[in-house]
This record gives C-alpha cells, structure tokens and sequence, in this order.
C-alpha cells in the first residue's frame, strides 16, 4: 500500500491511496506519479471549492439586488419587498419556514409575512403580547439568536417551546431588525433541530434585516409626506374659499367640513355655532 497526503498550503486534506495484491516497495518513479496525482486531486478540489463559493456568493449578491429592486419599485408598500426577502431566503437556505415579525410599539409582536411549512395556528396567533414571544431575548436585546432545540433546549421561550411540541421539533435563528438603535422586528428561519447556520448564512439574514428596515422606514416616511401633504392642501382650501367668499359663511363651513371628514375618515361631520 501506498499512501499520498493530500496538500493544500502545507495543511493535509486528504490522501490518496493505492493498494496491490503483490507485495513489495513502490519504486521511485511510481512515488512520484502518485504525488502528481495527489497534486492534481488538490487542484480539482479546490476548483471545486472556489466554483462554488463564487456560485454561492452570486446566488447571494443576486437575492440582495432583488431586494433593493424591489424597495426602489415599492415605496409605499412594505408586503412586496418582505415577500421577496422570504422568497430569496428560502431559497438560499434549507428551511422549514421563513417569516417577518413587527414589533410597532404597541406591547404586541404581529406576523407580517410568513413562507414555508405553516406552523398550528400561526397566524391566529398573532399579534400576541410582546412579553410572550421571543420578542424580549431577540428585539430588545438587538442580538441574533440561534436556539438548536426548541423543545428540549434550555432558555427557549415558552411559545416557541410550544411551537415545537405541537407542531413538531425544530432549531431556529432569529435575527433583530434594527432603526436607530431600536428594535423593530425579527426575520426568523426554522430547520430541522441542531441543523445550525455558517457565518455566511448569519450575515446574509443580517443583511436581509437591514432591508427590511429600509423598507419600512421608506414606507413610514411616504405615508407621512403624502399626510403632511394632503392636509397642506386641505387648509389651503379652505383659505381659498375665504378669501372667494369675504361675506358667505356656509360655502367656508362646506370646505372645512368635507375636508375634515375626507382626512379623519370619518363619514360625517358638523360644526355648531353658539349665537
């Protein structure tokens, strides 16, 4: 038997080995041919390797462009470019389930998006009291969580432990959004229990998050301009109708109200003079 490391910057890989039933010394030259081989085998690998890796690294700055495109095309709307962030989730990682989670300030944590196998009831769920929910370990703390067993792990918060127990074991990393120093939400991933995520795989949900912030502060800041406008306007209106009307009261009265109604989405309004 003749056995060749495998060498790849001085480190061993692996080895090639060549065996015959006739006893005796492998001579000179057959050495050397084996140490080509092994030379050779090193190359292929790390062909291989690096192939990959450059599929990999494309396949990821692809889905991160898909999600800018989708920001830049969806201003106002958050749905679209949370649903191609689980989309290229999903399909760069091995998962069960993808979802989106929003904590707004309101003591609740509510489902914005979710893909993959459904968990029981999950979107009945939600939205449910932000202390009940992994919200506190993951939100408030601002810090990427990886819980390998959510049944029989330690420190797994009791709904995600419930989770598990009903609809089945699983691991999953959690992933804060954050604005300003504040947590937002949390993009989650479910596989199967202690399947855990590579470095690569952390930092792309953590740029997934970044996204998904930059969508919702472009849809937070749209929504506000377009208020802040269509009041502008409304008041303008209404200045327009005093300055047409110096003696005429109701035609002022009829602008006031139709446009308080319009911007309270109310359906009716009225204003009461005391003589």
């Amino acid at each position: 038997a003749l056995f060749v490391p495998l060498l790849r910057d001085g480190k061993a890989i692996g080895c090639l080995a060549i065996l015959r039933a006739a006893t005796g010394e492998f001579d000179a030259k057959e050495i050397s041919l084996a140490q080509t081989f092994a030379d050779q085998a090193v190359i292929a690998i790390e062909n291989v390797r690096l192939f990959n890796e450059t599929k990999e690294a494309l396949e990821q700055q692809t889905a991160t462009a898909e999600v800018l495109q989708v920001i830049s095309s969806s201003v106002a709307d958050t749905e679209p470019v949370f649903e191609r962030i689980l989309a290229s989730t999903e399909r760069l990682f091995d998962s069960r389930r993808t979802a989106i989670f929003l904590a707004p300030g309101d003591g609740q944590l509510h489902l914005a998006a979710m893909h993959g196998v459904p968990g029981t009831n999950a979107s009945t769920r939600y939205p449910r009291p932000f202390d009940q929910t992994a919200g506190p370990m993951v939100i408030a703390e601002r810090r990427q969580v990886y819980l390998p067993d959510v049944v029989n792990g330690p420190g797994v918060p009791a709904s995600l432990r419930l989770a598990g127990q009903q609809a089945g074991n699983f691991s999953i990393l959690m992933t804060p959004m954050v604005w300003e120093g504040q947590g937002v939400g949390m993009i989650t991933v479910s596989r199967e229990p202690n399947v855990g995520f590579n470095d690569k795989e952390l930092g792309l949900l953590r740029t997934f998050a970044d996204q998904a912030v930059i969508a919702i502060q472009n849809a937070r800041l749209f929504n506000e301009t377009k208020e802040a406008l269509e009041q502008q306007t409304a008041t303008a209106e209404v200045l327009k109708a005093i300055s047409r009307t110096t003696f005429e009261l109701g035609p002022v009265l009829d602008a006031l109200i139709e446009n308080a109604t319009r911007l309270c989405k109310s359906d009716r309004g009225f204003v009461f003079i005391r003589d």
